[in-house]
């Protein structure tokens, strides 16, 4: 068991850790702008007016942006002062956070599972989760907070006593920290402790004990990251949830929003298992802790009028324990689960792992994002080429990686365009990979976040946005985000070129 356990773990690093690479994008701008760019002010890079509203609003926890500023700092004092280089040791350590959170999460949840096969699956199939290791070296609340609450779950799960129950506590209190939403999950887990496990006093007041000093620690990153005291946590239950300000500002969704939501996504298949694993796991498993943390967060979600599949996440790591504890031959109505069970070796059940595999290459290897722009700004950020137009709503970059000197203006017409040329050349931006044709004059390739452009297939990438915003169109109700992919071009006249 160990060795199987060791040896997925060692696969899941591994590709983590090339994803933390490649992954210069954020799945959504929360991720950046309220975690990143909070960093980034408190380094004297970001000004107070560029961050986004909650920052004066004061709703967001600072937990999070005042340990990546730390470690920011100390990579300033060793020497390393390229800001995509420390995002890259951040995204690095966030997975590995995570993979560690996982590594305690399966010892700890394998002695619950009953069989040898069936334990034997659990920490065999891990590397399978083609989605763990994007999700793990994301910089949001929702992947910090994920590890925190896994790893004090394995501290529940495994040998309980006074101090590690502190631990518990502390742990989900952190995770609380990161992200508001997730003392959901902790007050399941206080309350399978308190009636499932049947902890005693002292247990339970050892929890309450260390999610305290958590409290205490998140009051005293919030008091350095606004400058006073407040507690952004209540602000943030004000805001959002009696004020409604994300439900009109982003959106209402019926009840059953998440079953199309969470599918909406390369991994739909091994998605739509896991979420059918974990229903199953609440009917047959109804007494075991990953049922108690997992429905009543679940449950408030769907209550939420707002909705989107990243408020979820903060299970991600939870999930991987889905199947097993929700398909296992060994609970009850054996008969029809012993059938699902055997399952797993079928030849659907190969193309979801196919299709999962395939999809953890892809973001592995691609700097995948909708709407985020980080290689751009990249290539901006190491190549400064002066001022940039665009005859589209021009790319303002991001405040963190904005080079001193940068500028970006938008063109109306070709008139104006005309006038620039006669100066000399013109770096123009434009939206998609497809080569601009404009009367006199020779546009050269510098840089497209379009991976093929570069090898003369621009009109595919153009081909690509067009079809795919003629899906989103049609269906809206998937709320999918508009896709571009910037592409610099240094643009001249044909005479000078010729001369």
């Amino acid at each position: 068991m160990d060795r199987d356990l060791r040896r997925s773990l060692v696969i899941l690093a591994v590709v983590t850790l090339v994803t933390a690479w490649f992954s210069v994008t954020f799945y959504f701008p929360d991720e950046h702008y309220q975690v990143l760019e909070f960093m980034g002010f408190k380094l004297g890079i970001t000004p107070a007016s560029a961050l986004p509203w909650e920052f004066s609003a004061r709703i967001r926890p600072w937990f999070q942006p005042s340990v990546y500023f730390l470690i920011a700092k100390a990579l300033m004092a060793l020497g390393v002062t390229d800001l995509f280089t420390i995002t890259f040791v951040l995204r690095a350590l966030t997975g590995l956070l995570s993979l560690t959170a996982l590594a305690l999460l399966a010892r700890a949840i394998s002695p619950t599972i009953e069989g040898e096969a069936e334990k034997r699956a659990f920490v065999r199939y891990l590397p399978l989760f083609g989605f763990l290791p994007y999700l793990f070296v994301r910089t949001s609340s929702e992947t910090f907070s994920a590890a925190f609450f896994a790893a004090g779950l394995a501290m529940a799960l495994e040998r309980r006593s006074a101090p590690r129950l502190a631990l518990t506590g502390l742990l989900c209190g952190l995770a609380f920290e990161s992200r508001y939403q997730t003392g959901l999950l902790g007050l399941g887990l206080f309350a399978w402790l308190a009636i499932v496990a049947r902890e005693k006093p002292t247990g339970l007041t050892a929890f309450l004990g260390g999610g305290a000093v958590a409290l205490a620690l998140g009051l005293l990153a919030d008091r350095w990251g606004y400058g006073a005291w407040v507690f952004p946590a209540l602000g943030y239950v004000d805001v959002n949830l009696v004020q409604g300000v994300a439900a009109h500002q982003f959106g209402r969704e019926p009840v059953f929003a998440y079953l199309y939501l969470l599918p909406a996504q390369i991994f739909f298949a091994i998605t739509l298992v896991l979420m059918a694993a974990m229903v199953a796991m609440w009917l047959r498993n109804p007494r075991h802790a990953v049922t108690w943390v997992t429905l009543p967060f679940v449950l408030a979600h769907i209550a939420i009028a707002h909705k989107e599949a990243r408020f979820l996440f903060p299970l991600a790591i939870l999930a991987v324990s889905f199947p097993v504890l929700g398909f296992s031959p060994r609970l009850r109505w054996r008969e029809t689960f012993t059938h699902i069970w055997a399952w797993r070796t079928s030849w659907a059940a190969k193309s979801v792992t196919a299709i999962s595999l395939l999809g953890m290459a892809y973001f592995a290897a691609y700097p995948f994002g909708v709407r985020p722009h980080m290689p751009m700004a990249r290539y901006l950020y190491h190549h400064d080429p002066g001022p940039i137009w665009s005859f589209t709503e021009p790319f303002d970059s991001y405040p963190l990686y904005r080079p001193a000197t940068f500028n970006i203006g938008r063109l109306r017409d070709a008139v104006r365009l005309n006038a620039l040329l006669d100066k000399g050349p013109v770096y123009v931006m434009a939206q998609t990979p497809l080569p601009p044709q404009w009367p006199g004059t020779k546009a050269t390739l510098l840089y497209s976040e379009f991976p093929l452009a570069r090898f003369g297939y621009g009109q595919a990438g153009a081909d690509y946005i067009k079809g795919y915003t003629a899906f989103a169109a049609r269906h809206g109700f998937l709320k999918l985000l508009p896709l571009y992919w910037y592409t610099l071009y240094r643009v001249e006249r044909s005479a000078t070129i010729r001369s």
